[in-house]
């Protein structure tokens, strides 16, 4: 049986993911490390959005960071999430086809 604190745990890790903006910069993180600015120019997006969404996937301990000089370059946090994005992607894909 799984304890009401790491259930709780999962659905705020789920409502993290829950917005397509920020489950698309955790895709983009999945193939690669990338800084704020190369996010926001690949989503076409704002820094500052890029910025604000990265903090509530952090916080989720779904993406980490390193600071190279005066950069800080984001990564997906571990496997897990890489393994998790790739499943509910093929789960989605299944379902269409």
């Amino acid at each position: 049986m799984i304890d009401k604190d790491t259930l709780e745990n999962a659905s705020l890790l789920f409502k993290a993911l829950s917005d397509s903006t920020r489950l698309t910069i955790v895709y983009q993180l999945s193939l690669a490390e990338m800084n704020v600015n190369t996010i926001a120019r690949t989503l076409n997006l704002e820094q500052s959005t890029v910025s604000h969404q990265l903090k509530i996937l952090k916080s989720a301990r779904l993406v980490k960071s390193r600071r190279e000089g005066k950069t800080r370059i984001y990564s997906i946090s571990d496997d897990h999430v890489r393994e998790l994005i790739s499943q509910v992607t093929s789960h989605v894909q299944e379902k269409r086809d």
